[in-house]
C-alpha cells in the first residue's frame, strides 16, 4: 500500500489479496487513515476504526455489533427468565452471555499473552463459565441484565485497549503449534462464537414460560 491514504477500496482489495500477497507484504501505517469510523459510530457502521489498523479494527466494529446484538434482544428480560433452564441438558441465557465473555478472556491470554489456556487467575475465575454444564446452572445465577452487560463492556475495553497496541502484520500472524491458525482466525472464532450462541439464546427465549 505505500504510501497511499487508506479506502475502502484497497481495503477490500488488502482482505481478498492476503493469501496471494503474503503477511510480510503488507506494510501498514498506525493511525491517519482517511476513510475511518469514529469509536462512538452508529454501531451499524462495520469498518476500519480510528485508534485501529484496518483489519484490528473492522474485526472490532464486528464484535460490538454482535455483543449489542445479545444485550439488544434480551433486553426486557427477567432474572427469573434469564435464569431458565430448559431442561437438564441447557444452559441458561445468563450462563451463555458469561460464557461469551469467558471466550473473549481466554483468547485475551492467548493472542495478547501468547499463553496456550487461561492464566492461572483467569481459569479460577472463568472456567465455569468457559465449560458450562451443571457447575454453570448452580453458580451463574441471580442476576439482572446489567450485571452480564457490565462484565461484557469491561472485558471488551480490555480487549479494545490491547488492540491499540498491535498492527494488522501481528492480526495476520500468530499460528500456534498444531492449529495453523492466526490471530485474525482466532478473533473470528470469538465473533463466530457470539453469532452461534445468540442463536441459541433466540431458541431459548421463544421457549420460556409464559
Amino acid at each position: 500500500m505505500k504510501n497511499d491514504k487508506f479506502n475502502r477500496r484497497n481495503f477490500l482489495e488488502t482482505s481478498l489479496g492476503i493469501t496471494a500477497m503474503g503477511a510480510g507484504a503488507l506494510v501498514l501505517p498506525r493511525h491517519g487513515f482517511a476513510n475511518t469510523l469514529p469509536e462512538d459510530r452508529n454501531i451499524n457502521l462495520i469498518g476500519p476504526l480510528e485508534g485501529y489498523t484496518p483489519q484490528i479494527g473492522t474485526l472490532v466494529s464486528m464484535l460490538d455489533w454482535l455483543s449489542n446484538s445479545v444485550i439488544s434482544y434480551n433486553k426486557k428480560l427477567t432474572v427469573e427468565q434469564l435464569d431458565y433452564i430448559h431442561d437438564k441438558d441447557s444452559n441458561s441465557i445468563g450462563s451463555l452471555m458469561m460464557h461469551l465473555v469467558a471466550t473473549e478472556v481466554i483468547y485475551q491470554d492467548i493472542t495478547f499473552h501468547n499463553l496456550e489456556d487461561f492464566s492461572k487467575e483467569n481459569k479460577t475465575k472463568w472456567n465455569t463459565a468457559m465449560d458450562l454444564g451443571e457447575a454453570a446452572q448452580k453458580e451463574i445465577k441471580g442476576n439482572p441484565l446489567s450485571y452480564y452487560k457490565e462484565a461484557m463492556d469491561e472485558i471488551r475495553a480490555k480487549s479494545k485497549a490491547e488492540f491499540k497496541k498491535r498492527d494488522d502484520k501481528w492480526f495476520l500472524s500468530g499460528e500456534t503449534k498444531d492449529w495453523n491458525w492466526n490471530n485474525y482466525c482466532k478473533w473470528f472464532h470469538v465473533a463466530e462464537h457470539i453469532a452461534n450462541h445468540r442463536g441459541q439464546m433466540t431458541w431459548y427465549a421463544k421457549r420460556l414460560p409464559k
